[in-house]
This record gives structure tokens, sequence and C-alpha cells, in this order.
């Protein structure tokens, strides 16, 4: 009885793999992250009429600083997912606001090999997403609390006074709001 469990569990992940294989993977805004899908049918997509204004704070872990962390790369899939779904580059203001750990992810390769003895891998990231016309703000309280300098910040990354008021700004202005951890 195990066997057959298992060989039915075994060969639906064959066919579920083959099914994901056969599917149209995209980046059509950030091209060197968050791929997704373009699927054949759905009910519910953005609006190709609307004029999107998204915040998203991060505040993910760096318990793996050899990769980027799922949280992070998510954002350029929430920008990607939105031109599948049929809005236009510039109908995308998007914000990230980064703090608590997270703050690691946004200092040049000599500082991240300095903290963890490894490369940054979020530096490419975070320069395409600045290049799609992302704002990428980070928290100077955290800056300070997790020992990074000023001088250390890559230089798409904007420094906030600190997240709190940067998100309180920003919702302000009419951004939704994620938060991803």
């Amino acid at each position: 009885m195990k066997l057959k469990i298992t060989t039915f569990f075994a060969l639906l992940l064959i066919t579920q793999f083959s099914f994901a294989q056969s599917r149209n993977w995209v980046n059509p805004i950030i091209k060197g992250y968050g791929r997704i899908l373009e699927l054949e049918k759905v009910d519910v997509k953005p609006d190709p009429n609307l004029d999107y204004k998204i915040l998203i704070e991060l505040v993910h872990d760096m318990d793996k600083p050899e990769r980027i962390n799922f949280s992070a790369s998510n954002v350029a899939r929430l920008i990607n997912l939105h031109a599948v779904g049929g809005v236009k580059k510039e109908n995308l203001d998007v914000a990230v606001v980064i703090h608590a750990e997270a703050t690691n992810s946004i200092i040049n390769n000599e500082a991240y090999q300095k903290k963890y003895d490894k490369d940054n891998p979020y530096i490419d990231l975070f320069k395409e997403l600045s290049e799609a016309g992302v704002e990428i703000i980070v928290c100077g309280q955290s800056l300070a609390l997790y020992r990074n300098e000023v001088k250390d910040v890559i230089p798409q990354v904007k420094i906030a006074t600190s997240a709190l008021t940067a998100v309180s700004t920003y919702q302000l202005k009419g951004y939704a709001y994620f938060k991803w951890d």
C-alpha cells in the first residue's frame, strides 16, 4: 500500500513539474529577477487604467547572506506581475522601505564582505529595481543600529529619518501598503 501511495505522489509530482516547465516564464520589467508565469486564463487581474502607488516595507532576516531573501526578490515579482496584467511601467510607482536586519542588504560589497565574508547578492537586484523607477529607502535608525556607515550605502538607496516616518508619509500620500519579512 505504501508503495502505491509513494508511486502515486511521485507521478503527481512529475506531472506537476512537467506542467510548470511547459509554462511561459517571463520577466517583463525587472529582467534579472522576479520571474513569473504568464497565465492563459485569469479572472482577477490588475487594472491597466489605474495608476498604482505601492509601498513595501522589507524587514527580512539575513540568515543566508550568500543569497537574496525571497521577500526582497518578491518586489521584482510584484512589478513583473503588474506588467503581465497590463499595467504600464509608467503607471507603477513603487517605493521600498528597508529596516531592521534587512538594512544589511543595502551596503556596498566591501562592507558586506566585512560583515558576512560573502559578496553582496542584493546589489544587482537593487540596481535593477532603481533603474525601473523603484524608490529604495533605508531606515536611518536601523542603519545606525546595525552599525552600518552612511558611506557604505549603495548609491540607489535614500536614507530616511526612520522607517516609521517613511511608512506613515507614503501611506498619507495614498500608497497601498505591504509588509514583507
